[in-house]
């Protein structure tokens, strides 16, 4: 289907490739076709336990380096169909060409990161090609936690430059991602019964966004612009906390958020005053947040389960005290966000109120710093108060911007000569697979690149044609310069 549009081989092999299943958690038939792969083209290779599979390729005739070079991609891509009836583990892709942009029929295009593939596999079959030593890496499960990457044995390898093609943008080389963890803060306390009037009070409206893309832009989180104004409301009017909610990722800024509160005294005046306070909030962010709303919502209720005051006054200083946000800015990119975190997920529960962070940061002992403050922060605002819990999961390392990369700068020269234009030289606020890679291997040298694919994750994914033949001649041409 792609025969018209072929180019070295890198959409022939993509076709290929979107005619295997290789959702997330189901790499075994992609794992098995790059098996084959290996075997028919009589390559040296291996697979783990956990799937991944590398193929290893002798330098060209003509090279004149022995020195190996890393070629890195992911096997897993994100399945989302419109109708929800593609079956992504037994049905492959149809593919469509649509002027110079190559697209999915009704689910997602597994662009990111099938196109790495196309290009590694187009690079080990051809024989015509100037190139050191090849090792090709194909990791599993990078959607779902870079899992692959994490359980690879790095030991049999002797790269010391790795080319990582999972970049969506043109003309864009990343040289640095953040490392991060996920932090859980618990106040738990078993709930009393009480009564009087249930006050419902809510933010929505804002924009929210990724927290690692995103998070520069200072979008506001509503979990804790809803704080600020229960805590300003209650120092005129003491309530206690039914419920606090927001958000359902710790990775996403949360847009709206709702709490649910009991007031046994004056719940007409409390009510005023979330509104007052409300009202002042909604003016100073308005520039910011134009689509801002507050919604208050009253009913008498006799006898219902809370909290008390002093693990709502716990919750509140917590809420108001936390770090959130961008925490240093990069001094080697400029530009780029170091260090942040972001409260993405507030939750209650049966006999408890969580809060879910993402944290990230380039250094990882600044990553460890933020976790520390917010342990010891929750720890002194609960004392006395409430059962305080902290938890700390997944914890990824950075991969670090190299002041002296060869592999850089010989990326941004041939750019210039393929693209026609100076490259953008970047780093990214979010977790890669390289980072994982420069941790297991110290010293690698890494350059992440990829043509331009748009709208990834969604049914409207699609890959310039044009971007991709481009990318495949950089490539060529860095493993060209790397060959002599």
């Amino acid at each position: 289907m792609l025969e018209p549009i072929d180019y070295q081989k890198i959409f022939t092999y993509f076709e290929e490739i979107s005619n295997v299943p290789r959702g997330s958690y189901h790499n075994e038939k992609i794992s098995d076709y790059l098996v084959n792969f290996a075997k028919e083209h009589g390559l040296e290779y291996r697979v783990d336990e956990a799937l991944n599979v590398v193929i290893k390729k002798p330098a060209s005739p003509d090279c004149t380096r022995d020195e190996p070079v890393m070629l890195q991609g992911h096997m897993d891509m994100v399945c989302v169909s419109e109708d929800q009836t593609h079956d992504f583990q037994k049905q492959g892709l149809k593919l469509l060409i649509r002027d110079d942009y190559l697209e999915a029929e009704g689910t997602t295009l597994g662009g990111d990161d099938g196109i790495a593939l196309a290009y590694m596999l187009a690079v080990l079959s051809r024989d015509e090609i100037t190139h050191p030593p090849i090792e090709a890496v194909f990791t599993t499960d990078e959607e779902v936690g870079m899992d692959g990457a994490s359980a690879l044995d790095v030991s049999d390898l002797r790269a010391k430059r790795l080319i990582n093609i999972d970049n969506e943008e043109e003309g864009v080389l990343l040289v640095s991602c953040a490392g991060g963890a996920t932090a859980r803060v618990t106040f738990r306390q078993e709930k009393t019964i009480c009564s009087g009037e249930v006050i419902t009070f809510s933010v929505s409206g804002l924009t929210g966004g990724h927290s690692g893309t995103e998070i520069a832009k200072h979008p506001l989180n509503a979990s804790i612009l809803l704080g600020r104004i229960l805590a300003q409301a209650y120092e005129d009017h003491p309530f206690r906390l039914l419920s606090f909610t927001g958000g359902d990722k710790d990775n996403v800024i949360t847009r709206e958020a709702v709490c649910r509160i009991i007031c046994d005294t004056d719940a007409a005046a409390l009510v005023q005053s979330l509104q007052k306070h409300a009202g002042v909030c909604g003016e100073e962010v308005r520039s910011a947040e134009p689509r801002v709303q507050f919604g208050v919502q009253r009913e008498d209720i006799s006898q219902i389960e809370c909290f008390d005051s002093g693990f709502t006054e716990a919750v509140l200083r917590f809420l108001n005290l936390t770090i959130t946000g961008v925490q240093v800015m990069s001094g080697d990119v400029p530009g780029m966000v170091e260090s942040s975190l972001n409260m993405g997920i507030a939750a209650t529960g049966e006999d408890e109120i969580r809060f879910g962070f993402s944290v990230r940061s380039q250094k990882g002992s600044y990553r460890d710093h933020m976790l520390e403050q917010l342990r010891w922060l929750g720890d002194c605002v609960s004392q006395g108060k409430a059962v305080f819990g902290f938890e700390v999961f997944g914890r990824y390392p950075a991969w670090d911007y190299k002041r002296d990369s060869l592999l850089r700068d010989i990326m941004i020269e041939e750019s210039r000569k393929v693209l026609g234009r100076e490259p953008r030289v970047e780093g990214i606020h979010a977790g890669l697979e390289c980072g994982i890679l420069s941790h297991k291997i110290p010293g690698l040298d890494i350059v992440s690149m990829g043509p331009d694919i748009l709208d990834i994750h969604t049914v409207k994914e699609r890959m310039s044609i044009s971007s991709a033949r481009r990318n495949f001649d950089l490539l060529l041409r860095v493993l060209e310069r790397l060959a002599r």
